[in-house]
């Protein structure tokens, strides 16, 4: 029945009603209906009206959650978190983050407020979570008293606390330290606002690298949000600067971002059911090609790689940096050690406790990336010696096409997953199946997440491989050709 629906949903859409469309969706899987889309978008005769559902769909995020019911997997064997938890006592740091993940996945119910005031001071991403929790749309929200003259309240009033839990507006902000907080639901908002917060956060002229760095962990976890999370409300994200004033023993730069959505375990779950414990399956996510939108084995779907908390966790163990993931009934740290010694994520105690959807904390010292290209190249690397191999030659060229080839310039759909497949769809898979070659320009791309380059170049790189069409690639920087030529190893070994 779930099939029919989709296709009913592709003859209104096909009609031009939209609405009925999505209508006709109203209690399928949401996962199964992102499914039954991909598949479509790639056959000639559904794939306008698969692209026009899908992008109603994206319209239409606000009310997801009433148009589609997702199914409740089986309970995972992990201990669940505690009823009942105290108040975070102060501070909130990345050093000790289980008072604030221990009360945060409580009951609610019977746990007490949290109150600003009482803190003498917080890192950002406490306040990026309970932000994401005070959504005023929400039904349900933990008891927090945003009110007081403590640092950690006049902290958070400045980065807009309040303003994002529906209530006052910030009144004081340091540009040249903090990025306000910022709510991002759609694939549209997610390149701007990863762009404009590395842009403040650190400037170009100060360690251009580092900028980069911090733009493809914030393209990452909010592309994760936008795609995964399910959660209509969106996620909320921040960025800061930080020094002895932030307890930090050498400048560093943290960013944040917090949904309320299914979370990583339950996620992972609808493609890999024997996973049976939260830890298993968050420790499972950080692993190269591990997502819950393909089956285990594979190395990617239609616009996914599942690369993302992997590349992330890489980069904080390349960089000295240090990683925290709270999601549903489990939480970790990642925390770099001695250069060329291997760290494994170590999980907080008591089990059970982690974070009510996805919290993401990334610190990263504001000089620990001389050369964005290096450590990138330096990571693919690493994963490629997980990935299966097939015997091929290359069918990515980094070089011009000959005269009269068909040329496509990327830019303008830059880190937006679904315009990526529009243009794979559109203009570079039909160039292949007819045998002929295409120039694909990547002139303004700094750097290119390995997200978006699956979904641009995942099975248009198949088909060349399959028919001996060869696709040019000019303008990519160093980075880019090396995210380029992991990709097309393990589009042809998995």
């Amino acid at each position: 029945m779930s099939k029919k629906a989709v296709l009913a949903a592709l003859a209104l859409a096909r009609a031009g009603d939209l609405e009925a469309a999505l209508e006709a969706l109203r209690g399928v899987d949401r996962g199964f209906i992102r499914k039954r889309l991909t598949h479509y978008k790639a056959q000639p005769d559904h794939r306008e009206a698969a692209l026009q559902i899908e992008a109603a769909l994206e319209r239409a995020r606000a009310s997801v959650a009433e148009l589609v019911t997702a199914p409740t997997p089986a309970a995972f064997e992990a201990p669940l978190p505690p009823a009942t938890a105290t108040a975070p006592a102060s501070p909130i740091t990345f050093d000790d983050p289980v008072p604030f993940l221990t009360w945060a996945s409580a009951d609610w119910d019977h746990v007490p407020e949290l109150r600003l005031d009482d803190l003498s001071y917080t890192d950002i991403w406490p306040l990026v979570a309970l932000s994401c929790l005070l959504f005023p749309e929400r039904n349900r929200r933990p008891r927090v008293d945003l009110g007081g003259e403590s640092t950690a309240a006049r902290f958070a009033h400045a980065i807009g606390v309040g303003a994002v839990a529906g209530g006052s507006s910030p009144t004081r902000h340091d540009p040249s330290r903090t990025v306000r907080l910022t709510r991002v639901r759609t694939r549209s908002e997610v390149e701007p606002t990863a762009d404009r917060m590395a842009s403040l956060v650190i400037s170009d002229e100060e360690n251009h690298d580092v900028r980069l760095a911090v733009k493809y962990v914030l393209l990452e976890l909010l592309r994760n949000v936008v795609q995964h999370s399910e959660d209509p409300l969106g996620a909320v994200v921040a960025a800061q600067r930080m020094g002895f004033a932030q307890r930090r023993s050498k400048p560093m730069i943290q960013l944040a971002v917090a949904d309320a959505g299914v979370g990583i375990p339950r996620h992972l779950r609808r493609s890999h059911p024997h996973l049976v414990d939260y830890r298993q399956a968050l420790e499972r996510a950080l692993l190269p090609h591990i997502s819950g939108t393909f089956e285990e084995g594979l190395t990617g779907s239609f616009e996914n790689a599942g690369l993302g908390l992997y590349m992330i966790s890489e980069l904080a163990r390349q960089t000295q940096g240090r990683l925290l993931i709270a999601t549903t009934g489990a939480a970790l740290v990642l925390q770099s050690g001695e250069a060329g010694k291997i760290v494994n994520p170590r999980f907080l105690d008591p089990p059970g406790i982690g974070f009510p959807g996805t919290l993401v904390a990334f610190e990263i010292p504001s000089d620990a990336v001389q050369d964005y290209h290096a450590v990138m190249q330096a990571i693919l690397n690493k994963a490629k010696e997980r990935t299966p191999r097939r015997a091929s030659g290359r069918w990515i060229s980094f070089s011009a096409a000959p005269e009269g080839t068909h040329r496509v310039r990327v830019f303008e759909a830059r880190e937006d997953t679904l315009a990526a497949s529009r243009l794979s769809i559109d203009e570079i898979r039909p160039r292949i199946l007819s045998s002929a070659s295409v120039e694909l320009n990547f002139d303004g791309l700094d750097l290119c997440t390995q997200s978006w380059l699956h979904a641009l170049l995942f099975e248009p790189v198949r088909l060349a491989w399959a028919l001996r069409v060869p696709i040019h690639v000019v303008g990519a920087k160093p980075a880019v050709q090396e995210g380029l030529r992991f990709l097309e190893s393990y589009a042809l070994g998995g």
